[in-house]
């Protein structure tokens, strides 16, 4: 006869615990900063005339004799330009954080269970030798 019993046997799945999802969002914001811009501008020394002497047109004459002088000033603007620049790496990793997980289960197993029960007390003729008549009789 064969005796059985149950075994545990315990085994590790693994299995979706939540989902994640990385978004990039972006956040603007105003900046202000002051720039220095020039800007060019005519200026006019006017001096007296100290010989005495003419200068420019006589008196008598309608027209110039020199031409006018044209100029062209300038000015410096603000020119805004952005520019998209890394400034920080990002890297993601997965760690795994072991723990200890208890488990209460039931087991069974086979028991052999042996009952002896003693027989009615023997009579002295059932531990005799049978008779030869019996014998006899069972051999034919």
């Amino acid at each position: 006869m064969a005796l059985s019993a149950e075994r545990i046997d315990i085994a590790v799945h693994r299995l979706p615990r939540e989902r994640m999802r990385l978004r990039r969002e972006i956040h603007t914001r105003e900046v202000e900063v002051r720039v220095t811009v020039r800007r060019e501008v005519l200026r006019i020394e006017r001096s007296p005339v100290e010989d005495g002497g003419v200068v420019g047109p006589t008196a008598g004459t309608t027209a110039p004799t020199e031409p006018s002088l044209d100029f062209v000033l300038l000015e410096e603007r603000p020119v805004v330009g952005v520019e998209v620049v890394p400034y920080e790496r990002v890297r993601i990793g997965v760690d795994v954080v072991p723990s200890t997980s208890q488990v209460d289960t039931t087991v069974a197993r086979e028991v052999l269970d042996l009952t002896f029960t003693p027989a009615a007390p023997a009579t002295a003729t059932e531990f005799d030798e049978p008779s030869t008549t019996t014998s006899a009789t069972t051999n034919d």
